[in-house]
């Protein structure tokens, strides 16, 4: 496949990326606790052909009530160090459209709803922001009908 490729993706370049398994997610984790109990955890795909590190799910037991924002922040932390040891140049996390202005609907334009997305109380979201992530684009529908995935990007670089 990869001698059929548009003039600009060199064949060396194609080659790889159509060849390597390397280039598709590796996944690594973290989590914090105490005598080999997880209290948090965080799991990642790499993606070095993206140069991306994801956030693909993570969570916090606070005295048996699930939370996902400050309580991770060092495992956050170890993850975005790890992300720039590795010499990639974005975080990329999901997040499901609970608690925002496109959650519940059809969304037919994109640009429109990334410029006028509100948090509506939504402390996960809002607590990434806070942390250096901002809404890049959307998912339609992947968590159900009209309820959407909001991708967010913390760059690195």
């Amino acid at each position: 496949m990869s001698a059929i490729k548009p003039d600009w993706w060199d064949f060396d370049g194609a080659s790889r990326q159509l060849q390597e398994v390397s280039l598709l997610a590796n996944l690594i984790g973290w989590y914090m606790g105490e005598g080999g109990n997880p209290k948090g955890w965080i799991l990642c795909a790499e993606y070095e052909g993206y140069s991306c590190l994801s956030v693909e799910c993570l969570g916090y037991d606070e005295n048996g009530t699930f939370v996902m924002e400050q309580q991770l922040e060092p495992l956050l932390r170890q993850a975005e160090a790890h992300a720039k040891e590795k010499g990639y140049r974005n975080l990329k996390y999901i997040i499901g459209s609970t608690d925002m202005s496109c959650h519940g609907r059809p969304m037919t334009d994109y640009a429109e709803e990334l410029r006028s997305l509100e948090s509506r109380g939504r402390a996960h979201f809002d607590y990434f922001v806070g942390y250096g992530f901002s809404p890049t684009g959307f998912i339609p529908n992947c968590y159900g009908e009209n309820y959407h995935g909001i991708v967010m990007i913390k760059p690195l670089i």
